[in-house]
């Protein structure tokens, strides 16, 4: 089965084997579930392990995993990234949408193509777009109706205000 991104181990969290995960994901409860493998990418492989806790801790994820509940065993993963199976998610409300949905759209402000959605910033305040524009810097856009006008999946473009500064 595919795997998709869900975040990065940033550091260890304790000396129970916690690790502290900057999380890259949508629906956090449905890609740390205790069910479902997680998979540690480490030195081009991946390595399946088995969630045992997920705890929301200023603003980073901690999991603990089973058989790792050592400090000197998490260690090495430091920096590695965490993936999960690409299980679908059905229960989206309108107007939701998944992050690699975004990804990769064309970004429109008065009918001209000022950049492209490259990746998905998850803050306390919510979420930002991050943009690449033609001239290859960026830019971030709050996801917020204020700010997104449209999105259109079919076309592959979402649609922003015209606001001087925003892009």
């Amino acid at each position: 089965m595919e795997k998709i991104l869900v975040g990065k181990i940033v550091n260890t969290h304790g000396i129970q084997g916690e690790l502290k995960i900057l999380s890259d994901t949508d629906f956090k409860d449905q890609r740390y579930r205790l069910d479902q493998p997680l998979f540690i990418k480490f030195k081009e492989m991946f390595v399946e392990v088995k969630l045992k806790r997920f705890r929301p801790h200023q603003g980073f994820d901690l999991l603990t995993f089973f058989g790792l509940d050592n400090i000197n065993l998490v260690e090495k993963y430091r920096g590695c990234e965490i993936y999960a199976e690409n299980v679908p998610i059905d229960s989206l409300k309108p107007n939701e949408f998944h992050a690699n949905q975004l990804i990769g759209m064309n970004v429109m402000q008065n009918l001209k193509i000022v950049g492209l959605v490259t990746k998905i910033r998850v803050y306390p305040q919510g979420d930002y777009l991050e943009i690449t524009k033609p001239d290859h810097k960026t830019a971030l856009i709050p996801f917020r109706s204020e700010f997104v006008i449209a999105i259109d999946s079919s076309l592959n473009r979402l649609e922003i205000i015209d606001m001087e500064g925003l892009i």
